[in-house]
């Protein structure tokens, strides 16, 4: 029997949660590192070419996901998250010796991103585990991190790489290892069957659409209730990851337009920081209405802002009240949709699970990664461009408007 001195060591849990998913999610700086180590004495290649190590460290990440869901599952999350750690380490370290495109390639995106794949699912399924209570909010907090990381290690690689690239790696894969081993420590589930005092777990009805049947992820590919919540992830997160790669872009595509003159590092940061706040705050919307609901708000907010964004381009603080909030809807996407596929399909198998509906989400962020120039030309201009990310939201409100609760035959 657990002691209430141990159940308060829970929170625990969420700290170490949140020091792993803010190493991990300083593969969004990749915009900031691009700028020191591109079309120079280290790297030759211009920032348009590096941009594909970034997209095959989001495929490996997400590829890599759907492993590692299994794998903590049979070995438990600390010894997995600290496998994340030792690929992290050894990718980020490794690129201190490298001084060519493949090499990096190899080092920072493919080697990187599978140690991100490998930690990032630990902390979202062990949360899960000790706050049934409070799925949504925790998830939230779990992956804030993630959102938030980039704006610490812009900064922390706009002052390392004055040292040499060599020892900006260097700096970060100690820094990365010091967090993720430390946040691994605190990988402990809880004992099978565990509840917290007081806590009586829903029942299942058609309005909540939350039940207590455990589902494999071999019964839960074959259900369509999960087809249909990744298609709406796919749909649902590729229009933020598109702004956060073209906000800029975009307010300098005129110079007529005021927001040109926008202070774009500015921008971005504070815009890391709503993406963060944004999976926990539609993570606590979520406890309060359930998963469904907070999507259905959530997509509206998100697609309304999508056909408003356009308009920004005629004041400044305009354009980043709406940039924020469709940044604050994104980071909704990373709370919700562990927190969906945990109520559709149960906590027991929620790291494997989830591991195979994030590939949605490494779907959506290769090709923002590789595309987003070639989409904004193939769409005829941001103008275009927007319009239709606003119709895939749209999409997305549909697929999950027509989400029911999974049943075992």
């Amino acid at each position: 029997m657990i002691t209430d001195q141990k159940i308060m060591k829970r929170w625990m849990v969420v700290l170490g949660a949140i020091l792993i998913q803010l190493a991990l999610g300083s593969i969004y700086s990749w915009g900031t590192m691009t700028q020191f180590i591109s079309g120079g004495e280290y790297l030759s290649e211009s920032a348009e070419v590096t941009i594909y190590i970034f997209g095959i460290g989001l495929a490996a990440f997400a590829i890599t996901m759907i492993f590692a869901g299994k794998l903590q599952q049979k070995y438990g999350p600390k010894k997995i998250s600290m496998l994340g750690a030792a690929f992290i380490g050894a990718g980020t370290i490794l690129s201190a010796l490298m001084t060519n495109f493949i090499g990096l390639f190899i080092t920072y995106g493919i080697i990187f991103g599978m140690g991100i794949g490998f930690a990032y699912v630990c902390p979202i399924a062990t949360a899960a585990k000790w706050y049934p209570d409070k799925k949504g909010l925790i998830s939230g907090i779990a992956v804030a991190g993630f959102g938030a990381g980039s704006f610490i290690f812009n900064y922390l690689i706009r002052f390392f790489a004055p040292l040499g690239i060599p020892s900006m790696y260097l700096l970060l894969g100690i820094i990365y290892l010091a967090f993720i081993l430390t946040g691994a420590m605190t990988m402990n589930t809880p004992p099978e069957g565990w509840l917290p005092e007081g806590y009586i777990p829903p029942s299942f009805t058609e309005d909540t659409a939350v039940g207590l049947i455990e589902f494999e992820r071999s019964e839960m590919v074959k259900q369509k209730q999960f087809w249909l919540l990744w298609l709406a992830y796919i749909l649902g997160c590729m229009p933020g990851l598109l702004v956060i790669g073209t906000f800029s872009s975009f307010a300098k595509s005129n110079s007529s337009f005021i927001i040109s003159a926008a202070d774009f590092v500015l921008v971005g940061s504070i815009g890391a920081l709503f993406n963060g706040l944004g999976r926990i705050f539609w993570g606590k919307i979520a406890d309060i209405f359930t998963y469904k609901r907070a999507m259905l708000m959530m997509f509206t907010v998100q697609a309304i802002s999508l056909f408003l964004y356009f308009s920004t381009n005629i004041d400044i603080i305009y354009y980043l009240i709406i940039t924020c909030v469709i940044l604050l809807c994104f980071g909704g996407n990373l709370s919700l949709f562990p927190t969906g596929t945990a109520d559709l399909f149960g906590n027991k198998h929620l790291g494997e699970n989830y591991g195979v509906m994030f590939t949605a989400y490494g779907i959506a962020g290769f090709i923002q990664a590789v595309a987003t120039n070639a989409l904004v030309l193939a769409f005829g201009g941001y103008f275009q461009l927007y319009l239709v990310m606003a119709f895939f939201t749209i999409g997305s409100v549909i697929l999950v408007f027509l989400v029911k609760p999974s049943k075992k035959e």
